[in-house]
This record gives structure tokens, C-alpha cells and sequence, in this order.
């Protein structure tokens, strides 16, 4: 698999042209991105698009008819061209195809871009509807980081979250085993806002947090040291480590979207935090992630 790799002198990156999807993340010699090793995960960090999460039933109904999709969508499996490339940038983007037309009824261009500022990669997602009718999507992130190379694993470090005032604790849902939110919630009390990661904290797959104006989640260290953080504007998120692998890694997931709740049977334009853009329209968001 081909990767573009590109580099400001302080950090740089390497993305697979399949799925548009980070593969590396450096400064120095620190790798900040799991390595996608099959046996735990193997991915790295997908996009997901056309939708976010589950749907329920693996299926939506949109104008009458009922369309099937997996999770997240086609575009973490999707071959991406590269559009454009700079030293310090590079974007990829894909557009709606007979097979994609298939399982999802709207012509797009979907363009992914990188950019590089000294310690800071941003991320930036462009959804153009070129067709004729209202487009309805979701768009999201699910990089999975590595836990600092000094500690071996997360156990023993923490999170700090923050936002425009200080988070004193924060109210997490969760996912069914078909990936379908359940009613149930877990509640974590924070100290300055900070929350140790416990061995036991992803039982219930997901944590996923909704408007909790939370806006930035770092990666501590097990000394408290700041080690990497991800800053994002959305009012939805997910974190996520395969609970039985034990795995080095922890996902932090800026959303635009999420996985239908259980019982849900609505039409795709009433997906809870879906998007809707009416034709000719460009949708653009970023998030960012910064490395210590």
C-alpha cells in the first residue's frame, strides 16, 4: 500500500492513498500513531464517512427505498486520489461512483486535507453535494494514539479535558454489543479535570460524550506530563481501546455524528447529529492534534 509522506522539519506524517487514513505521526523519533497490527486493530486511523458509527440493522431508508451499509461507511475502505500536495500540505479526495451511488444515493466529493504547523496537524474535512437534492451525512475521526513510549501502556495515565469553563465531571454514553447507543451511562467525577484510565474503562466498548462542552482531551503521562493533545469544535466525541486486547493505544474521535440509537427506524434525514447540505453546498470542519 503507497503512502504520501510529507514533513515540516519538526513533525511528520505518512498516509495510505486507501482511505485517505493517517499511517504515521512523528516528531523526532516517536511515533505517535498505532502501527495498525492486525492481531490487536488493524487500522489506524479511519475516516468515517458517508456515516458515523452503527446503523440500526445495518440499514437506512432514505426516498422510499431501504439501503444497506456497514459501519462507519465506505470511505476507511475507499481508494482516494491526491488532489494536492506542498511541502507542509497534502489533500486527497473522493467522489461518488456507480458503486458508491449504490449504497448511498448522493453525489459528492469528500476531500481530506493535512496540514502541518510546527507541532500541529490539522485535520480538514470538505463535503461538497453536487447533486440536486439534500445531501445527508455524517463525517468523522477515529485516530488511535499510542500511549507514551516511557510507560508501556495507559494504565496509570489520564485524560484532561477541557473547555470554555472547567469540567468537574462528565457523563459518558455507551454502546450496545451491535454498536446501537443504550440507555446506559457511566459517570466519572474528575480533580482539575483530569481522569485516571482504569483497565476496566472501555467494558462497554465507546464512551461517548455529547455536548458536554468539552472542546480539547490530552494524553497525560503516569507523571501528569502533557504528552499529546487533540483539539476539536464539535459538540460530540468518542474514546475507545479494545477492552479484551489490552491494547497500547487509545482512540480520541472528534464527530459530526454518531450510531442510531437502539429501536431507531427513521429515515437517514433523522439520524440524531446527522448533517444536511442542500445542493451546491461545501460543509468544512478541522480538528487538530497537537504532539508534545
Amino acid at each position: 500500500m503507497e503512502d504520501y509522506k510529507i514533513t515540516n522539519g519538526i513533525i511528520s506524517i505518512a498516509v495510505h492513498g486507501k482511505g485517505a487514513e493517517l499511517s504515521s505521526l512523528k516528531k523526532g523519533d516517536v511515533e505517535y500513531l498505532w502501527n495498525a497490527d492486525p492481531s490487536v486493530w488493524n487500522r489506524s486511523a479511519p475516516q468515517l464517512f458517508p456515516i458515523v458509527g452503527t446503523l440500526s440493522g445495518n440499514e437506512y431508508r432514505c426516498s422510499g427505498r431501504t439501503y444497506r451499509m456497514t459501519r462507519h461507511g465506505f470511505a476507511r475502505d475507499s481508494m482516494f486520489s491526491v488532489t494536492k500536495q506542498a511541502d507542509k500540505s497534502i489533500c486527497f479526495t473522493l467522489r461518488d461512483t456507480p458503486e458508491t451511488m449504490s449504497v448511498y444515493p448522493f453525489p459528492f466529493v469528500f476531500d481530506v486535507e493535512y496540514i502541518l504547523t510546527g507541532s500541529t496537524l490539522t485535520y480538514t474535512w470538505r463535503v461538497t453535494n453536487t447533486g440536486k437534492n439534500p445531501m445527508y451525512f455524517s463525517v468523522g475521526g477515529h485516530p488511535a494514539f499510542m500511549c507514551p513510549p516511557s510507560e508501556g501502556s495507559f494504565t496509570g495515565c489520564s485524560l484532561k479535558f477541557g473547555g470554555q469553563e472547567p469540567v468537574k465531571d462528565i457523563t459518558c454514553r455507551t454502546i450496545n454489543p451491535d454498536g446501537l447507543l443504550q440507555p446506559r451511562t457511566d459517570h466519572y467525577a474528575l480533580a482539575d479535570g483530569i481522569l485516571n484510565i482504569t483497565g476496566d474503562m472501555f467494558s462497554h466498548d465507546a464512551l461517548i460524550l455529547e455536548n458536554s462542552g468539552i472542546h480539547a482531551v490530552s494524553l497525560l503521562d503516569c507523571g501528569g506530563k502533557e504528552y499529546l493533545r487533540v483539539d476539536f469544535d464539535t459538540d460530540i466525541f468518542g474514546l475507545w481501546s479494545p477492552q479484551d486486547k489490552r491494547a497500547p493505544f487509545l482512540c480520541v474521535e472528534p464527530w459530526y455524528g454518531r450510531c442510531d440509537c437502539v429501536g431507531f427506524s427513521g429515515e437517514l434525514k433523522d439520524r440524531e447529529w446527522g448533517n444536511t447540505l442542500e445542493s451546491g453546498k461545501v460543509f468544512e470542519k478541522s480538528f487538530s492534534v497537537t504532539v508534545m
